[in-house]
C-alpha cells in the first residue's frame, strides 16, 4: 500500500514489509571489506527491505550519513568503513537519485579535508556523482522538543536520509548504533553544549531519542563487519563480528544489535525510551529478524563499556558520584600532539594548556564526564582515568538496588 513519508513522497512498502505491528531487521553475513563481499551483503539486506527503490526515487536528493567521529583510519573501527559508503552510493545511483551527499559533523573542530581523507571518504566518493558535504557553512535552527538544533542550511534540500552507523560500545550510552548516529547531523559545535545540558546516561539518552524523532532516517544500515568493544566510541578495541544489519526501524535494529553485547534491549536507556515514545519496537516478539548473518551476530561477544555500571547510578546523584569518586578522562601525553581539538570540544571549558609543557590538562572540578574530549581526539590520546574503582563499586551497588526485572536478563561476562 502506498505510504506517505516524512518528506511527502509516496512509497510502496507492501512487497517486503512484515506485519504492520512488527519490524523487520535484516542481518547479512559479511566476512570482509572487499568490494564484492560488501556489495553482496548489501544486496541481501536491501532486497529484504524492498530494495533501494523503496527509499530513493528518481530526482531526489539523498544524504548518506556515516559515523565520522574523528579523523581515524578505517581499520581502527572508529568510523563507518568507506567500502560500505561507496556501495550505498552506487545503489543510490542505480535508484536514480539526482544528488547524493555524504557527510557527518564530528565533535571538535577537525579540518574536513583531513577528516575525509583519513576516514576513507575521499576515496569512497571518487569516480561517483556523490559529493562530500561541509558542516562549516551557514546553519539553520531546527526545533527538537524544548531544544533547538543547529543543522546545515542545505539540510532543508534533503529528501531522504540513509544512516550508516558503526556498531560500537559507548562509555555513556552503552551502545552507539542506529538511534545515536543521526545526532551527527547536528553541528559539532552545538553538540558539545547538549552534552553539558544532559550530562548523565539517562538525560543524554532521553535527549538523543528526541533528536532521532526529529531527524529520523528512512533507512539504517549498520557496519558491524568490524565493531568496537570496551570503552568506545573512540578508545575501545576493534572486534571482528562479520555482519551488516539493516532496517527501517532503528529501535528494532539497535535492539537486535544488543545480542552482540549479551544485553536485553530494555537495559539500554536510549532503546527503552525510544520504544516507550512509540518510535519503534524492542520486544523480540515484534521484531522479524531475517538473513544469513543471524547466527553470526548471536555468536558475537562484545566486551561492554563502563556505561554498563554508570547507567545504574541514580539520576539525581550522578554528577556528585562521578566527582566524588574522581571518574575522569585523562590525557595520555605520549600520544598527544597538542592540537587543541579537545579544548575546543569541551562544553564546560574544563581543559586548559599547561603553562610549562603545552599539553592539555583537565580540571577535575569543572569536568562533567561527558566524554566529548575523548570522542573528538584524533589520536586516541584521551582515555578513562584508571583509578575509578570506587565509582564502579558504587554503581554495582546501585545496580543491585534496581527494581526487580529492570535488568533481570543481563548476563555478566
Amino acid at each position: 500500500m502506498p505510504v506517505p513519508t516524512r518528506h511527502g513522497r509516496v512509497e510502496d512498502r507492501s512487497a517486503a514489509a512484515p506485519a504492520a505491528d512488527r519490524s523487520r531487521v535484516v542481518v547479512a553475513a559479511c566476512g570482509a571489506y572487499d568490494a564484492a563481499t560488501v556489495a553482496g551483503a548489501l544486496a541481501e539486506v536491501l532486497e529484504a527491505v524492498g530494495g533501494m527503490g523503496a527509499f530513493v526515487q528518481a530526482g531526489q536528493t539523498v544524504l548518506i550519513k556515516p559515523n565520522l567521529l574523528s579523523p581515524r583510519a578505517p581499520d581502527l573501527a572508529v568510523t563507518t568503513h568507506p567500502e560500505l559508503v561507496r556501495q550505498v552510493i552506487l545503489q543510490c545511483v542505480r535508484a536514480g537519485a539526482a544528488r547524493i551527499w555524504v557527510g557527518d559533523s564530528p565533535a571538535g573542530q577537525h579540518a574536513e579535508a583531513s577528516l575525509w581523507a583519513r576516514t576513507g571518504m575521499t576515496a569512497a566518493v571518487a569516480g561517483t556523482p556523490a559529493v562530500l558535504m561541509s558542516w562549516h557553512t551557514k546553519q539553520m535552527p531546527l526545533a527538537c522538543g524544548t531544544d533547538t538544533l543547529a543543522v546545515p542550511e542545505w539540510y532543508s534540500e534533503v529528501d531522504v536520509v540513509i544512516s550508516l552507523p558503526k556498531l560500537k560500545t559507548h562509555a555513556l550510552t552503552t551502545l552507539t548504533c542506529g538511534l545515536k548516529n543521526v545526532f551527527g547531523i547536528v553541528s559539532g559545535q552545538a553538540k558539545a553544549g547538549f552534552h553539558s545540558t544532559y550530562p548523565s546516561p539517562q538525560a543524554i539518552s532521553a535527549f538523543l531519542v528526541r533528536v532521532y524523532a526529529t531527524l529520523r532516517p528512512a533507512l539504517t544500515i549498520v557496519d558491524a563487519v568490524t565493531a568496537m568493544e570496551g570503552n568506545g566510541p573512540s578508545n575501545g578495541q576493534p572486534l571482528f563480528v562479520g555482519v551488516l544489519l539493516a532496517s527501517r526501524d532503528a529501535v528494532a535494529l539497535d535492539a537486535t544489535a544488543c545480542a552482540a553485547l549479551r544485553l536485553p534491549a530494555a537495559a539500554v536507556p536510549m532503546i527503552r525510551l525510544a520504544a516507550q515514545a512509540g518510535l519503534g519496537n524492542l520486544e523480540a516478539a515484534r521484531i522479524e529478524c531475517v538473513g544469513s548473518g543471524k547466527d553470526v551476530l548471536r555468536a558475537a561477544r562484545l566486551r561492554p563499556s563502563v556505561a554498563r555500571y554508570l547507567r545504574h547510578i541514580p539520576e539525581p546523584i550522578f554528577r556528585l558520584a562521578t566527582r566524588l569518586f574522581r571518574l575522569r578522562p585523562k590525557i595520555q601525553e605520549p600520544q598527544c600532539v597538542k592540537c587543541g581539538i579537545c579544548t575546543e570540544a569541551c562544553p564546560r571549558q574544563a581543559i586548559h594548556e599547561r603553562a610549562n609543557s603545552g599539553y592539555p590538562v583537565i580540571e577535575p572540578a569543572t569536568c562533567i564526564v561527558c566524554f566529548c574530549c575523548m570522542e573528538s581526539c584524533p589520536r586516541g590520546a584521551i582515555a578513562m582515568d584508571l583509578y575509578f574503582g570506587s565509582v564502579l563499586r558504587f554503581a554495582r551497588h546501585a545496580r543491585r538496588e534496581v527494581r526487580p526485572g529492570d535488568d533481570a536478563s543481563e548476563t555478566d561476562h
